[in-house]
């Protein structure tokens, strides 16, 4: 598969998944203990997962990599890492390995991939839900343990995003399209706070602008503002709703949220 200048295949040896490790922690900033071994990766792709690469020439320049999911009730792997190096941000790599990624599993008939991050980081939360349509319908407290690095002892909650291959919003993404992110009526949907939303077809859940910020001037506010904000999804998602989207409301970033069909 070719993107512009960018070449995205599968990994072929030793020292391609050597070269992602690298990937990985000029990505993410890794403590070397949590740089993912390359023998790892190798195991889980040769057990059924994939790792693909974006190249620039010769140059391993972003990799997404995924292992085998058995726990649900249709065939799905979960895509553990994606990374792309500093020097190529801002060059659509994240979407080009998704899109790779979506193509191999469909060849392979996958209807679904999932993953997770952090639902306080708008720009993943915009490129997982806006841009590659889909949805998260479910938090997972402290999935990680505490990560480290500059938030400390923050609990690493997560939201878990499901990439339903086949789905009307995901093939419309595939072609390039970016999905609503601002209803006509943002202004007059009911915004959740704390427990159960009022009788609403859809809702919002604001989370903090600039957390990385919030947390670095007053880490106490910061783990209060994430533990309200996990009671308030874990309610959500339990209740039968899920994030479709990402919006603002009165400046502040907000997740719209639907309930799910079915």
């Amino acid at each position: 598969m070719r993107g512009g200048r960018f070449r995205i295949r599968e990994l072929k040896d030793p020292a391609e998944f050597l070269e992602a490790s690298y990937v990985a922690k000029a990505a993410w900033g890794f403590p070397d203990l949590m740089v993912p071994p390359p023998p790892d990766m190798i195991t889980a792709t040769h057990a059924g997962g994939m790792t693909a690469g974006a190249f620039e020439g010769r140059r391993l320049l972003g990799f997404v990599h995924a292992v085998p999911r058995t726990n649900l009730d249709r065939p799905a792997v979960h895509s553990h890492l994606l990374a792309v190096h500093p020097d190529a941000h801002r060059r659509g790599l994240s979407v080009l390995l998704k899109l790779f990624q979506r193509e191999w599993c469909l060849a392979r008939g996958i209807g679904l991939v999932t993953w997770t991050y952090d639902p306080f980081m708008l720009r993943n939360a915009r490129l997982n839900l806006v841009r590659l349509g889909a949805v998260v319908p479910a938090y997972l407290p402290n999935f990680y343990g505490p990560v480290g690095g500059i938030y400390g002892e923050l609990p690493s909650d997560r939201f878990e995003a499901h990439w339903r291959l086949e789905s009307p919003s995901v093939v419309r993404a595939a072609q390039g399209e970016k999905v609503a992110t601002t209803p006509a009526d943002a202004a007059l949907l009911p915004v959740v706070r704390r427990g159960f939303p009022p009788p609403a077809r859809r809702v919002l859940l604001p989370f903090p602008a600039r957390f990385p910020e919030v947390f670095r001037d007053d880490p106490a506010a910061g783990i209060a503002a994430r533990r309200r904000f996990g009671r308030a999804a874990s309610a959500l998602f339990a209740d039968g709703w899920e994030a479709v989207s990402v919006t603002e409301r009165d400046g502040a970033p907000a997740y719209l949220l639907e309930r799910r069909a079915g």
